[in-house]
């Protein structure tokens, strides 16, 4: 086979295979908008039953909280540090401005497409 052929092969599987995810990833997200569904109406039940645990055939339902801080944005940080910071907004924003920009960047090479329709 020579490199025209193998190329174009190689086009054709990769394209076969991006429908095939394509169409899983539709299925998949009908999966997650229903249990996402269930699972706040377990809550609910649980929650207002004072129920901490179910046994199921294969395990256990759990009903749980946990605490999650937000994720660090250019506005939240400069607020921190102008709170920080009180009489020295112009130090906030220097460091605010250090932090941000010395941030690791990483470089991702990778192939997409775009389906006309």
């Amino acid at each position: 086979m020579d490199t025209k052929e193998e190329l174009v092969t190689h086009i054709r599987n990769w394209i076969q295979i991006d429908n095939e995810i394509s169409e899983m990833q539709k299925k998949i997200k009908g999966f997650r908008e229903e249990k996402k569904q269930l699972t706040e109406s377990l809550v609910n039940v649980m929650k207002n039953n004072e129920i901490d645990c179910f046994d199921i055939n294969d395990g256990k339902l759990i009903y749980s909280k946990t605490k999650t801080k937000k994720a660090i944005n250019k506005k939240t940080l400069l607020d921190a540090l102008n709170k920080y910071f009180k009489e020295d907004s112009d130090l906030a924003q220097e460091v605010s401005q250090h932090i941000l920009n010395s941030r690791e960047e990483t470089i991702k090479e990778n192939i997409r497409r775009k389906v006309e329709k």
